[in-house]
């Protein structure tokens, strides 16, 4: 059986203290790059996962009587 995966949030709060921690700069080289390798890989768990969302988000559009799913276009003027 497949083991769960941690979500995003938990991704994201691991990847937060990695980065606290090397921020510090007062870790072994050794420890510091086992933190780096960590960060990266959490770091990449939450990007694929944000980029599953973003094409998973759908936006219903009235459209006469009907409605119609389109794909979700971000505003990039934000």
């Amino acid at each position: 059986m497949p083991e769960k995966q941690d979500t995003f949030e938990k991704n994201l709060k691991q990847l937060e203290d990695v980065v606290a921690k090397l921020e510090q700069g007062d870790l072994p080289l050794d420890e510091a790059m086992k933190l780096f390798q960590e960060g990266m890989r959490l770091s990449k768990l939450c990007s694929q996962r944000l980029s599953t969302v973003e094409q998973e988000i759908k936006k219903l559009v009235a459209e006469g009587d009907k409605l119609k799913l389109e794909t979700f276009e971000p505003d990039n003027n934000a």
